[in-house]
């Protein structure tokens, strides 16, 4: 299975930047965002009744998936990243499933996205997760393990501290599997 996933998708269209995290001053709210700028902007700025101040950035990257057998490209933009089980609060749903399956051989991870320009959290669509589950899969090398790839139906979007690293980066690592 793992050979088949391996051989049929892949990473690509591969763009480095960084996850901007901003406040805006007058409501307290919190947003983040993608920039591939080289120099990412760090100004203060209005945008209708808000004011948004930066308040830290990671870096990051975003890819799409290419299915080598039907030659689609599946955008992946309004992915933020990937959270491990294990750096979602221990009293959440996230962890104690993620124990359960850690103990069988899986890991478990929330495909966590931007929110909508009103504010309100995305959940990806139930055929990317299938399809990051199928590309993560491939590219394991170790005999029995196992990945599970969750929508974040956990809330993880507003839980998890906008300063915290959303990514597993063995997982998620740029560099492409030699075939």
């Amino acid at each position: 299975m793992a050979s088949e996933a391996q051989s049929r998708y892949k990473m690509v269209n591969v763009r480095t930047g960084h996850v901007i995290m901003e406040h805006d001053v007058l409501s307290h709210a919190a947003r983040s965002y993608f920039c591939d700028e080289p120099v990412p902007p760090r100004e203060d700025y209005r945008e209708g009744p808000h004011r948004w101040r930066y308040a830290g950035m990671a870096q990051s990257f975003q890819f799409d998936i290419l299915d080598e057998r039907t030659g689609e490209i599946v955008p992946l933009r309004e992915m933020l990243g990937l959270v491990y089980y294990a750096n979602a609060k221990p009293d959440s749903t996230l962890h104690r499933l993620g124990k359960i399956a850690h103990d069988n051989g899986i890991s478990v991870y929330a495909a966590v996205a931007y929110e909508n320009p009103d504010g309100s959290v995305r959940v990806l669509d139930g055929e990317k997760v299938r399809l990051l589950n199928a590309l993560f899969n491939g590219r394991l090398h170790t005999p029995g393990k196992k990945i599970l790839i969750l929508p974040d139906l956990f809330d993880i979007y507003r839980t998890v501290s906008y300063g915290d690293i959303m990514i597993d980066f063995g997982l998620a690592s740029m560099e492409p599997d030699e075939t």
